[in-house]
């Protein structure tokens, strides 16, 4: 499950996979070009480039830019602690997991204050942005799927349905079940997605793609 951002602030916004792949590749708007009916450009797309586009196209919004929103939950953080006198230095390590549920650990007992904001709904702004951290980090683990499966595809194009397939089925699938874990120490917030082992994994660890 997709964790929701509150639709109460307006400076975290989600983006379709398809419409960032879209964007990327649309032209620039030109107005000084008039075109008529008859010089109308049709592109015809790859068989690959066609099979890309329909399982990034299915694929659910997600937020994008978790570098940028984890630095904006640590400064968060960092106003949250000192709010309630938690020193700096203490080392802290939020979990979310797949429903968006939070657990806040650590050495200081008004840690389980910033749980229960988190968990409650009254602290928004660090909430959304670990949540959009957290759907940023699964947006790009599919993303590295989809590339290797284009790769691979034009490598071997008669695995081409079966690539595609493991992203959909398999790639997204794992990632959008899984937890994400955000570790304060040394003043400095960092984050990776957690596995069904409940270990912290690189956003590209363990995926391969399927044997022919």
């Amino acid at each position: 499950m997709i964790n929701d951002i509150s639709a109460s602030n307006s400076i975290y916004s989600t983006q379709a996979v398809s419409q960032v792949y879209s964007a990327a590749s649309a032209p620039p708007e030109n107005t000084d070009i008039k075109e008529t009916e008859s010089e109308a450009v049709t592109v015809d797309l790859s068989e690959n480039a066609k099979a890309a586009n329909k399982v990034i196209s299915e694929l659910v919004p997600l937020s994008l830019d978790p570098a940028i929103h984890l630095q904006k939950a640590e400064n968060r953080l960092k106003e949250l602690m000192t709010k309630l006198g938690i020193p700096e230095t203490t080392e802290v390590d939020i979990q979310i997991d797949a429903t968006g549920s939070f657990k806040v650990a650590g050495d200081h007992p008004l840690l389980s204050k910033i749980e229960e904001q988190l968990n409650d709904g009254s602290e928004r702004e660090l909430s959304n942005h670990l949540k959009s951290a957290h759907n940023g980090s699964i947006i790009q683990r599919i993303g590295a799927a989809v590339e290797m499966a284009m790769q691979g595809a034009d490598a071997n194009p008669a695995m081409t349905d079966t690539y595609y397939g493991w992203v959909k089925n398999t790639v997204a699938a794992q990632a959008k079940s899984m937890g994400y874990s955000a570790t304060f120490n040394n003043g400095t917030l960092s984050g990776s997605l957690i596995n069904a082992e409940g270990k912290r994994i690189a956003l590209n660890e363990g995926l391969t793609l399927p044997a022919g």
